[in-house]
């Protein structure tokens, strides 16, 4: 049971986790020499549709560096599909290790649920987004990408940075994109943004500098529609007859 009750969570763990505790919610970018003023020109260009977009939606296939039991590092996969309607609902789908978590968010409550295992739980949380991110956060619920879809995303990603660089344009399965670098006070994180009119992140990679081995994250964003109009039934939890509810364990750091 113990197993069970730690799928919800672990499952959707599998996520930013390195990236988006780095993040310190009371600083900003310091305005230095370290940071180039184009690289957060080009990173506030691919944001700001995202903040625009009253709903949007995208694929993120995420690939993460895991520390095997002999010492080896080893890559898992999973694909999660984010749907959004601002200001307040959150829809994502995991699928992973053979197994599906839903993540359903609707005006401050939050339920995860297992459809194999009929297993759900309910997470109150808050009215606006931001806050209900951090919070799951706290309860080792880490969302794909989440700094993606705060209000903000620009500032959410610009807080405690120490340098920003343009690498330059590069070709990323030969599509012409930008290629960015930051670095926070525990993170080395890259972004490929595709250029022009209709500027869109494209990839991610993040490098946890807290753990000696250095795990890697690396996400790809597919199939964005920043002009989704979702129904309002698609973030609303319609409980199957035969689901039960359990407590979301928190994990420790063995775990």
């Amino acid at each position: 049971m113990k197993a069970r009750l730690c799928t919800l969570a672990v499952l959707l763990s599998l996520s930013l986790r390195a990236f988006s505790q780095t993040q310190n919610p009371s600083s900003s970018p310091q305005t230095s020499n370290d940071i180039d003023p184009l690289a957060l020109k080009v990173l506030k260009a691919a944001t700001e549709p995202i903040r625009e977009a009253k709903g949007f939606s995208f694929r993120a296939l995420v690939s993460m560096e895991h520390l095997g039991s002999n010492g080896q590092i080893i890559t898992l996969f999973h694909l999660s599909e984010i749907t959004m309607l601002r200001p307040d609902k959150l829809r994502v789908s995991f699928h992973g290790r053979g197994k599906e978590v839903e993540l359903f968010y609707n005006a401050g409550q939050s339920v995860l649920y297992s459809p194999e295992a009929k297993l759900y739980t309910t997470i109150p949380s808050y009215k606006t987004i931001d806050v209900t991110l951090n919070e799951l956060q706290k309860k080792d619920v880490f969302i794909p990408v989440s700094n993606f879809l705060h209000s903000d995303p620009y500032q959410s990603l610009t807080k405690g940075l120490k340098s920003g660089y343009v690498i330059g344009k590069v070709m990323l399965f030969d599509q012409p994109v930008h290629h960015l670098a930051f670095t926070s006070a525990d993170a080395d994180w890259q972004l490929w943004v595709i250029g022009g009119d209709k500027p869109l992140v494209r990839r991610l990679e993040v490098v946890d500098k807290r753990t000696p081995e250095h795990p890697r994250v690396v996400v790809d964003f597919l199939d964005w529609d920043l002009n989704a109009n979702p129904r309002n039934d698609l973030f609303t939890f319609q409980k199957p007859a035969d689901a039960k509810e359990i407590e979301l364990m928190k994990l420790s750091a063995e775990d």
